[in-house]
């Protein structure tokens, strides 16, 4: 074999594991953007629990008036959603500034195969007990 074949060789098998490595890398942080999604989405549940104890046991009906339970818009953003910043402040924030969505609003915490949230970017339920259904299985946020 000739000196400038091995060479040709040597630089597609090193672009080759390149690309693998690569691949692998994009899906791991997928798969902990996804995990980190759904923890969100518990937390986000927890939060409508508690409100849903000071008012008849109803979740809220948009996530606006969840303020006082979430503390920081922060949390209303996918790790998946690279489209979105968070809202700046409370009195800044629309829907539009979520990567969540609100599937049933008003829904009473003792419906618990009820769904109440829905991630825009992973499809991820959350329902009224705060367990969330990943795509895979329903969970909660400690395993």
């Amino acid at each position: 074999m000739s000196k400038r074949r091995t060479i040709i060789i040597v630089a597609m098998t090193l672009v080759a594991v390149a690309a693998a490595l690569v691949l692998i890398t994009q899906s791991a942080k997928r798969q902990a953007e996804s995990m980190a999604c759904g923890n969100y989405v518990a937390s986000i549940g927890c939060a409508a629990l508690l409100w849903a104890t000071d008012r008849d046991d109803h979740l809220p009906p948009d996530l606006l008036s969840m303020s006082d339970e979430l503390i920081a818009t922060k949390i209303l953003i996918c790790p998946g959603d690279h489209s979105r910043q968070p809202a700046p402040s409370w009195a800044a924030f629309t829907p539009a500034d979520s990567s969540y969505e609100i599937v049933t609003p008003g829904l009473r915490m003792t419906d618990t195969n009820g769904v109440f949230l829905r991630c825009k970017i992973h499809g991820h339920l959350g329902y009224a007990d705060a367990t969330v259904f990943d795509g895979v299985r329903r969970r909660t946020k400690i395993q």
